[in-house]
């Protein structure tokens, strides 16, 4: 195991790292992913990982670890504009979902904590403060739900802490919508890491969610953070990418 250790450490508490999952396909896009990963369609004349890239560096991230898999040289392109970026390819991209590219990630992570987030997001600055100013040191960052489709519902019990997770409203006592973002400490991951390392060959394809779900139910609290008017949207189809450019680029 590689420990990531900088010559001057953060203060207790304070996380200067973001975590981007930007391993997947895109095969929603259709013909605007065969050239370019998901995180490199433009949202307003902008990639939206590089908006996500500016945006956390405003607010003081810098270190910049992007989990990376169909067509990485576009990401570790990114290194000659932003030097804070490190890339971690999984050649297992196609085979797995975005546990496994976290998992992949864990040597270069090393010791520090960190925020972690989706390449397909556009969102406002608030979504990066909210979960820095947070004294909980694990958070799953939700809003009052905004998509019009493909939402992710939450739950969460006493001392909000995540009890249920879904895509299906009904199945659960839906709090909020999952916005795709959230802050980890070391030691929440160390544990998140050892135990999807005894499924990992029976569940490549495990979503991180899920895997937060577990550690909150069975291991250790993930504290449900809900930030009500928050602008921001994932962005899976052209559909979404109309509806965020219409709908929130004007609020960013």
């Amino acid at each position: 195991m590689i420990n990531h250790k900088s010559e001057k450490r953060p203060a207790h508490g304070q996380v200067e790292t973001a975590v981007i999952m930007a391993a997947g396909l895109g095969t929603r896009f259709g013909k605007m992913t065969e050239t370019v990963p998901k995180g490199f369609v433009e949202c307003g004349n902008l990639s939206m990982v590089e908006r996500s890239i500016q945006t956390l560096l405003v607010c003081g991230i810098k270190r910049i670890i992007i989990g990376t898999g169909y067509l990485k040289e576009k990401y570790e392109a990114l290194k000659e504009v932003y030097p804070q970026i490190e890339c971690v390819f999984s050649p297992r991209y196609a085979e797995t979902n975005s546990m496994y590219t976290l998992w992949n990630c864990r040597e270069v992570i090393g010791d520090d904590d960190f925020l972690l987030l989706e390449s397909d997001l556009v969102f406002e600055k608030k979504a990066i403060t909210a979960l820095l100013e947070c004294p909980e040191p694990d958070v799953m960052l939700i809003t009052p739900v905004t998509k019009f489709q493909d939402q992710y519902y939450v739950e969460y019990g006493e001392g909000n802490r995540l009890t249920r997770c879904s895509t299906v409203e009904t199945e659960l006592d839906a709090k909020g919508e999952l916005v795709g973002i959230h802050k980890l400490s070391n030691k929440f991951y160390r544990v998140m890491c050892e135990d999807y390392a005894k499924k990992v060959e029976e569940k490549p394809k495990l979503g991180y969610e899920y895997e937060l779900l577990t550690m909150s139910q069975e291991i250790m609290k993930v504290y449900v953070l809900r930030v009500e008017g928050l602008k921001w949207y994932e962005i899976d189809d052209v559909d979404d990418l109309n509806y965020a450019e219409q709908h929130v680029l004007p609020y960013l």
